[in-house]
């Protein structure tokens, strides 16, 4: 495999990387949304309780940053 094929493929692992990473924060932020409306229905305290970690995790997900060695593929300075 030449330099040029291990730089297509690194660089389509980021994008990979990117895709999964905004697929789990979009498959959570529902979740935590529907979690958080019955748990405010039925026991507010501990409806919030269980929907805030979700909510903050789907967060994460979608507002991650590039990782270091993407940001080394792609030429961005950090």
């Amino acid at each position: 495999m030449t330099d040029t094929g291990r730089y297509l493929m690194n660089q389509t692992d980021c994008n990979s990387e990117k895709i999964s990473s905004r697929t789990l924060g979009l498959i959570f932020l529902p979740l935590a949304l529907l979690l958080s409306f019955i748990g405010g229905l039925v026991l507010p305290v501990v409806g919030f309780f269980f929907a805030l970690p979700l909510l903050i995790i789907s967060g994460v997900f979608l507002f991650a940053p590039e990782s270091k060695a993407c940001q080394l593929i792609r030429g961005k300075s950090a």
